[in-house]
């Protein structure tokens, strides 16, 4: 395909429409991964704690019973496995759910369902790796993302222990070293979102723990989801934003081209006028030397292969990427911050909430209103 210019070309797409989504594979892989680190930590106890339903509602996925619901993320699992090109045979299919469902009130019978569903994730790893890197990768993010919230969950007793193991530098820096390796196969506004927001979890972690405030560790679950469905495909970054978020993609859009643009112009604007001054000085004094010049730029110019046309299609071309990378960039700044569920978890403890509302309310009262309005200047 030829890159020469034409008038009869179509308008250039929006900048948002040429960004590259996640390749279909690694989302599949990514999928296999969450979804055998998720099956490994249910336990029956777990599934007992959530079959409470309203009366008259048909049961969804999360309050049908042990048998049912291991059956369900079983048979789910076989489907993204086959999806992903490491199917799994019917034999072994039914193995799992009969380990499954003798597991009910037998510790033994849990221990032999996770060693057997631990071998066939060997056996995934194996043969995703055989397949190629990327997808051996892709399936290993799956199993982080995934035991960030299950290893948490697993342990009530010591949940800020396990909390800090999870988000422990090594652990993120792995994670973020996957996702690098990846990123010319994931969206990149997920894979700058995901990026960001774990070394927001990271840092935030010990001084959430240490300033003993309360925690929600539902939002960690929820936050665990985004990343899986930004990095799959499964929801688009714009979807989580809305209308709202993409005007603020336009200010920021704004704010960017001027922090980047702004010194350049500073400097570029003063050096086009003193040559406009100067060739218009060279005009009024010399006519003659003026188009003489002019003539010979022009054929310098000729020689290098630059002519006008080449130099109004390079201009329109790099105009368009620079505002498209302008507009993924800030689309990514947008959806990285109203996707980070941090502030969330990272909840007030009661006193701290109690003092805050006496404040607000004694900052509300008429008599503090009339002293700060009678108060006298220093």
């Amino acid at each position: 395909m030829s890159d020469q210019v034409t008038t009869d070309q179509p308008p250039p797409a929006p900048p948002d429409a040429a960004r590259r989504s996640t390749n279909g594979e690694i989302a599949q892989a990514i999928d296999l991964g969450w979804r055998v680190a998720s099956l490994n930590a249910l336990s029956p106890e777990k599934v007992a704690q959530s079959t409470a339903r309203a009366s008259g509602l048909l049961p969804n996925r999360r309050s049908l019973p042990w048998h049912d619901r291991v059956a369900v993320e079983v048979n789910a699992l076989a489907g993204v496995a086959a999806r992903a090109g490491v199917a799994i045979s019917e034999g072994e299919l039914f193995s799992l759910l009969d380990l499954a469902g003798a597991a009910i009130g037998s510790e033994e019978q849990v221990q032999a369902f996770r060693e057997r569903l631990t071998a066939r994730h060997v056996e995934f790893v194996k043969r995703l790796w055989a397949v190629g890197e990327p997808l051996g990768k892709a399936y290993e993010l799956g199993n982080f993302l995934s035991d960030t919230q299950n290893r948490v969950a697993s342990h009530p007793t010591d949940p800020a222990g396990e909390l800090r193991e999870v988000f422990d530098v090594e652990r993120v820096q792995r994670m973020k070293l996957l996702l690098d390796d990846l990123q010319a196969r994931i969206d990149p506004v997920a894979v700058h979102a995901v990026s960001h927001q774990l070394d927001r979890w990271c840092l935030g972690i010990d001084e959430a723990l240490t300033a003993g405030r309360g925690l929600d560790y539902d939002a960690l679950a929820r936050q665990t989801i985004v990343w899986r469905q930004m990095l799959t495909g499964d929801k688009e970054p714009e979807a989580w934003i809305g209308h709202a978020g993409r005007l603020r993609i336009r200010s920021e859009v704004i704010k960017q081209m001027w922090l980047r643009a702004g010194p350049m112009l500073c400097v570029a604007v003063p050096a086009l006028a003193g040559l406009g001054w100067a060739l218009e000085s060279l005009y009024e004094s010399d006519r003659d030397a003026f188009e003489s010049a002019i003539a010979s730029i022009v054929a310098v110019a000729g020689v290098f292969g630059v002519t006008r046309a080449s130099m109004a299609g390079a201009l329109r071309k790099g105009i368009v990427s620079w505002s498209g990378l302008m507009w993924n960039r800030a689309l990514a700044t947008v959806v990285c911050r109203e996707t980070s569920l941090f502030g969330e978890f990272y909840a007030p403890s009661r006193s701290q909430r109690v003092r805050q509302r006496v404040n607000s309310t004694w900052t509300r009262s008429p008599a503090f209103s009339d002293s700060r309005s009678s108060g006298t200047k220093a």
